[in-house]
């Protein structure tokens, strides 16, 4: 049962380094890159076929870009965050494109560019999204607390009459 225990234990704290990484990172720690990199969810197709929806996507902070990297923005107006190919750039200006897309993004500045795309996990943030949600999130945590602070010695006992009523028989 110790082992079991040591078990929940840690996929607990592995379930919560993971949340305060994967989901909060993208939103509080915006400028600020924890071991280097931020991740975040893809919610659009515009960058299809290269990357998709759900995609989970790593983006590194932004240091230097050239035409043809993929960058993560914030939008003029202070939107959403974008993730598309860099086009063109000129006057400290970035104009970027999503791959599936007809037609060129508005030019944003470069210090709009938030970060520099390194890679991605394909389908990783369908599972992401589905474990965030609150229901679901809360009821892996009760679940996981229960492993933890399960009356261990009580289903011992338990085990034991049991194996004291079947030498009876």
């Amino acid at each position: 049962m110790k082992v079991l225990k040591a078990i929940g234990f840690g996929l607990f704290i592995a379930l919560v380094l993971a949340y305060l990484f994967i989901i909060i990172s993208p939103k509080v720690f915006m400028g600020f890159y924890p071991f280097g990199i931020r991740t975040a969810v893809v919610l659009t197709g515009s960058m299809s076929p290269a990357i998709e929806i759900n995609d989970f996507v790593i983006v590194k902070k932004p240091s230097e870009i050239k035409v043809g990297d993929i960058v993560s923005y914030k939008e003029n107006d202070g939107g959403m965050e974008v993730l598309h190919r860099v086009v063109k750039i000129e006057d400290g200006e970035i104009t970027t494109k999503g791959d599936a897309n007809n037609i060129e993004d508005k030019p944003v500045e470069i210090s709009q560019v938030t970060g520099v795309y390194v890679g991605k996990i394909e389908y990783l943030g369908k599972i992401i999204s589905f474990i965030v949600q609150p229901v679901v999130f809360s009821i892996i945590i009760v679940l996981l607390l229960i492993i933890l602070f399960a009356p261990y010695k009580k289903l011992k006992v338990f085990q034991k009459g049991e194996m004291k009523d079947e030498k009876k028989r």
